[in-house]
């Protein structure tokens, strides 16, 4: 599973507008279609290069502002195996911001999830090695965030969700993050910025399980295992409000 940012499920969703050459894209590269795109499961990562019109680099952690704000458009250009290689970003015209709009509302994360469920289990390692299985975690509210450093509102919660950890440090709550990035990034973001989480990394398999390919997910889990949350975006209040519940309960 590569590393798929926020838009990527809703690009495939939106009809390829007009386009054109850009003396900075590669000439072997291609302007993909929505069919190419569906037929050969494009995703892109972090690490795709983003541009503007003029051929300024783009950081990844604009792209979720970008995009949500309906006024660019972006133009995935592909090699002859259709893997992504390039994004440009360009102001879109007026179908092509409604088309956006009404993407968005048809893929909100948020709307399909009913509670209930049970949590996949899982085995893996934090950054200081100790072995963490979620079965051995019975009893205990989980609340797990999924997310990686250059998500602009992944960072921008981080305070928020440092509160929610003081208050229930002393409770029966474990708090996990996890994100598909290496230890050594994980623990050279740390090194400037508190994040107060247990940290699970280079772990790609969960978030498969749990289906995250938005960021930041806030997944919360019962005693009993079932999942009593799923969330995508800043829901730090619902979140501090469900665990009081259960806890109460």
């Amino acid at each position: 599973m590569k590393k798929l940012l926020f838009t990527s499920a809703l690009l495939l969703q939106i009809t390829l507008g007009f386009s054109q050459d850009y003396k900075f894209i590669d000439k072997n590269l291609h302007a993909m279609s929505q069919e190419e795109m569906i037929d050969h499961q494009v995703t892109f990562s972090a690490d795709t290069p983003m541009y503007d019109v003029k051929g300024n680099t783009i950081d990844p952690s604009q792209i979720n502002d970008l995009m949500v704000s309906g006024n660019f458009f972006p133009i995935i250009y592909g090699d002859k195996n259709f893997k992504a290689q390039a994004i440009v970003f360009r102001k879109a015209t007026k179908k092509e911001k409604e088309q956006m709009q009404n993407a968005m509302q048809a893929n909100d994360p948020n709307a399909n999830f009913v509670a209930g469920q049970m949590a996949k289990d899982f085995t893996a390692y934090d950054i200081n090695e100790n072995k963490i299985t979620l079965k051995n975690l019975k009893g205990k509210i989980v609340v797990m965030n999924f997310w990686f450093p250059e998500c602009k509102p992944c960072i921008e919660e981080m305070p928020a969700l440092n509160k929610l950890v003081e208050k229930y440090n002393k409770k029966e709550v474990v708090f996990l993050s996890v994100t598909f990035d290496k230890k050594e990034k994980i623990k050279k973001f740390l090194s400037n910025r508190s994040f107060d989480y247990t940290h699970i990394t280079d772990n790609e398999p969960i978030l498969s399980d749990y289906k995250v390919s938005a960021f930041p997910t806030h997944i919360l889990i019962d005693k009993n295992g079932e999942i009593i949350m799923r969330k995508v975006g800043n829901f730090v209040k619902e979140l501090d409000i469900k665990i009081d519940l259960l806890l109460n309960k």
